[in-house]
């Protein structure tokens, strides 16, 4: 009986190992899913306000960068949200099971833009990214 129980403990252990495991990616992918979504999603003249999409691990960021490729006119859109997504992955790929994470912009003017400022984007931007990630959590699975 004790063998029983001795092996009952460690397939348990295992199991919540694994579930910690499959917890924790689906947070990065979920993530990564955000901020894609936001990088393409944000109005763009300078890349200022999409390069400002950070990813951090334990709390949030609280820099502002420069714009990772400066334009005009939305002239540098596909690369700075190339970068941005680039930069979440090299953070992400760090993430332990346990840790949170944030996703930031401290653009000054987010907030104007995600309540529609900008004829490039309706407002809610920042939601509607919010509402993909909830999908993703929604539709996660333990594999046996």
């Amino acid at each position: 009986m004790a063998n029983d129980l001795l092996g009952l403990a460690d397939r348990l252990e295992k199991k919540a190992k694994a579930i910690e495991k499959a917890a924790s990616q689906t947070a990065v992918d979920t993530a990564l899913a955000i901020v894609g979504d936001l990088a393409y999603k944000t109005p763009v003249d300078t890349s200022e306000a999409l390069s400002n999409w950070i990813v951090t691990l334990d709390s949030p960021a609280t820099q502002r960068i420069s714009p990772h490729y400066p334009g005009e006119g939305g002239s540098t859109q596909r690369a700075s949200a190339a970068e941005t997504i680039n930069n979440a992955k090299a953070v992400l790929k760090n993430k332990k099971p346990g840790q949170t994470i944030f996703i930031t912009n401290n653009a000054p003017y987010i907030r104007k833009l995600n309540d529609g400022s900008s004829a490039q984007a309706p407002a809610g931007f920042v939601e509607r990214a919010a509402l993909l990630g909830r999908k993703m959590i929604s539709k996660f699975k333990i594999k046996d």
